[in-house]
């Protein structure tokens, strides 16, 4: 077996070959060849450098650094794929060699930008590799990793089964050796908290101790949000509960339908003054068939209606106990609550959607093109309002006058403020192709239903973004617990959270 020995510096022996280490830390081959190219000044060695397992010296030293290449540039929540299938990276992953002589033990800390430790183990994260077995493991990971299929995308997968046949014991890194740590973002309280993680200084740790004498390393690096600044994920592991903060921007739209004018009307025989009001047109056959009274003033305030959406995308982008069906949502072979806490405020928030009262005239309807990131958006822009539409009371409908009741129109009002504000978050994730389409239901441009649009499901979950067919029941109104029943699908849910993907710089 290879042994190490001291001769001035520091000279190491092993399978591959022979190695000078200067006082300075530069590396050099028998044959004068300097070798710091191959990583021990980054935190790893490759290449020639085995593992020797000697204890013959008490010293010891330890490098750390944390993996910057493209692969794990970016860390995404439970390593959910992207909406393409494409492989996403899960950990933040760093380097460490270990190098003249084993330890007793390494410690593993991970700072907030405060100072206060957001990881600490005793031992490392449980997921430690041998850094020889890195090639290995990413040929596995794009073997194994699902195939995406256009019908019936799969987008979180059993990435960690994967590293199960390279993962190292404990007692395994405190030998000499280089090695690969990954780290999935949680605390060690099991709570993966994206602010961590928005904007973000941090400083991870390793503490190496022989014989009592401790040698330490760190690393500081940056992090940011790639995707959105208006969610917030917080996953708690142990309790299996997701709690997602979303900011939307709602903004007062006005009431329509309420306002009289007044004109002089002249002749020859005397200057008239004449008032017109919206009410003054509806048929006065709709008035005796409805006998209800005729709305004047506004009977929903701005913050009545900014209640009544922020409610909506609570209820129907939650998947959890409140909901009438929908109460999970599976990530791998666990089932997670899902709540959502949608936040009105113009701060960091998806773009201003107008709530409008409308009552007395034409029925409105509601839209959300969302923010221009390409032209199919921007024409959206100019053809499609920005806005919530709470229609109330006697409407003009294409099939002629009806009457909303305030009971309807809250529900109707609810679903709506869910379904258009999840256009911005399908766009986000899915593009603009998937939003404006209703994910395959609608012509995106013109926005008609396709013949081969789904069926209304006669039961368990609708999905709140499609356009559906009438079934055997007839449509929407026609659906046993309709709103009850409304609810984001699981794949878009996932998407919410994906959009919290961070970069590591």
């Amino acid at each position: 077996m290879s042994r190490t020995r001291i001769v001035k510096g520091r000279y190491i022996k092993t399978v591959g070959g022979d190695y000078n280490i200067s006082a300075e830390g530069s590396i050099t081959s028998n044959a004068g060849v300097q070798v710091r190219d191959h990583g021990i000044d980054k935190g790893v060695f490759y290449g020639n450098y085995e593992r020797l397992g000697s204890n013959v010296t008490d010293d010891f030293e330890i490098r750390f650094s944390l993996k910057r290449d493209e692969t794990y540039s970016t860390i995404v929540p439970f390593g959910i794929l992207d909406f393409e299938g494409n492989y996403e990276n899960a950990n933040f992953v760093f380097d460490y060699s270990l190098m003249l002589g084993n330890i007793d033990l390494l410690e593993f800390y991970i700072f907030k930008e405060d100072g206060s430790i957001l990881f600490a183990e005793k031992s490392l994260p449980e997921v430690v590799l041998s850094a020889r077995k890195i090639p290995l493991l990413q040929k596995d990971i794009i073997n194994k990793k699902p195939n995406y299929d256009l019908f019936k995308p799969q987008n979180v997968w059993d990435w960690k089964s994967v590293f199960d046949p390279y993962n190292i014991s404990s007692g395994d890194y405190t030998k000499i050796g280089s090695f690969v740590i990954f780290w999935d973002g949680f605390d060690s309280e099991g709570i993966y908290d994206s602010t961590n993680f928005n904007g973000k200084k941090l400083k991870a740790r390793i503490i190496a101790t022989k014989n009592g004498v401790k040698k330490t390393k760190e690393v500081e690096f940056s992090t940011e949000q790639t995707e959105v600044d208006w969610v917030d994920m917080k996953i708690d592991k142990k309790n299996k509960k997701i709690y997602s903060n979303l900011r939307v921007n709602f903004k007062d739209g006005g009431e329509e339908g309420l306002q009289c004018f007044s004109y002089h009307r002249m002749n020859p025989r005397d200057n008239e003054t004449k008032t017109e009001c919206p009410w003054d047109k509806i048929p006065r056959e709709s008035l005796a068939s409805y006998n209800k009274p005729i709305i004047k003033t506004k009977t929903k305030s701005f913050s009545d209606l900014k209640k009544l959406a922020i409610d909506g995308l609570n209820y129907h982008w939650g998947r959890n106990e409140k909901h009438f069906i929908a109460k999970n949502v599976k990530i791998i072979s666990d089932s997670y609550q899902f709540f959502m806490n949608a936040i009105s405020t113009n701060v960091n928030a998806i773009g201003g959607l107008n709530l409008v009262y409308n009552t007395n005239g034409d029925w409105m309807r509601s839209g959300n093109p969302g923010s221009i990131k390409d032209p199919m958006t921007a024409i959206g822009k100019l053809i499609s309002r920005q806005a919530i539409c709470y229609n109330i009371g006697y409407i003009k409908y294409s099939n002629g006058w009806g009457y909303q009741t305030e009971s309807s129109e809250n529900k109707e009002f609810e679903d709506t403020s869910a379904h258009e504000t999840g256009h911005e978050i399908l766009k986000k994730y899915g593009g603009t192709f998937y939003s404006y389409g209703h994910k395959g239901s609608t012509n995106s441009a013109f926005q008609y239903r396709y013949s081969d649009a789904p069926e209304f499901p006669l039961t368990g979950e609708i999905d709140l973004m499609p356009y559906f067919k009438d079934n055997i029941l007839g449509g929407e109104h026609k659906q046993p617990n309709y709103f009850k029943r409304r609810v984001a699908a699981e794949k878009d849910v996932i998407g919410l959270i994906w959009l919290t993907k961070i970069k590591v710089k």
